[in-house]
């Protein structure tokens, strides 16, 4: 005779339940529509408009209202769920702005702070000149596998990668004179440099030749330090000064999205 089974043998195991139960909140989770969660968590940002899609995937329209003018474009992106194993919420995003601007790589966000994974594109003039009121050469900067990683407490523990530029005329308004200046191909290497209890992100700017040009540091205030060397400035028909190519001549130091034109520089 076969042993007739027993009413408990029968039903699902608590822990299918459960496994049961963790499954349908996740899909309820991604189809949560995006301006929901915007609105519920960020509402009075003006930084996003016009959200669509879930959490899944989805785009927005982005800006800048601190700009030198109105900077903006919009943002696209696919949520990457294995990173909720490392205690982040991460997803692969695409940045467009004007007429070419286009960056694509991973950003995280966790509660210590946020990072940015493989950013690679370009970054066009239309876009550069929302950001400073310069007459810039017509080529864009070129992004090459950028990474950042920011905690709150610390600032920019980490940083790699590279940003290229061909170079060419830039007109840098000063008072009522607008300086000219042929900007020779460069390259700025990214770091994370420790200065007191803070780690900034470093930028060193470089000629094709491996040579000084300058340093930019930003701090998680969105505070910027430029310095710029006597190599960089002698590219600068009406500049004078003599020192030493790698010494720093022009220092500022200034908000990040305050209008470069306005900065004054202090030579040595």
């Amino acid at each position: 005779m076969i042993a007739a089974s027993s009413p408990s043998q029968k039903r699902p195991r608590k822990l299918w339940w459960l496994i049961g139960a963790v499954l349908l909140v996740g899909c309820v989770l991604v189809q949560m529509p995006a301006a929901w969660i915007v609105q519920k968590y960020a509402p009075d940002s003006p930084y996003l408009q016009h959200v669509s899609g879930n959490l899944w995937q989805g785009s927005a329209i982005w800006q800048v209202p601190q700009a030198q003018s109105a900077l903006s474009g919009a943002v696209d992106w696919t949520w990457q769920p294995w990173k909720l194993l490392i205690g982040r919420l991460g997803a692969e995003v695409t940045v467009t702005s004007g007429k070419s601007t286009r960056l694509n790589g991973d950003v995280n966000i966790g509660r210590s702070g946020w990072s940015v994974a493989d950013m690679s594109g370009k970054i066009s003039p239309d876009t550069l000149a929302a950001v400073v009121d310069w007459q810039l050469p017509d080529a864009p900067i070129q992004v090459n596998a950028l990474s950042l990683d920011s905690e709150q407490q610390r600032g920019f523990v980490q940083a790699d990668g590279q940003l290229t530029w061909v170079g060419g005329e830039l007109g840098y308004p000063s008072g009522n004179k607008t300086y000219q200046i042929t900007l020779p191909a460069m390259r700025a290497e990214l770091s994370a440099e420790q200065k007191g209890e803070k780690s900034l992100l470093h930028a060193s700017l470089l000629n094709n030749q491996d040579k000084r040009l300058g340093d930019f540091y930003l701090d998680t205030d969105n505070m910027l330090d430029v310095n710029l060397t006597q190599r960089l400035l002698e590219n600068m028909p009406e500049y004078k000064g003599e020192a030493p190519q790698d010494t720093p001549v022009v220092s500022v130091r200034q908000p990040l999205l305050s209008g470069l034109s306005s900065a004054q520089g202090v030579s040595k």
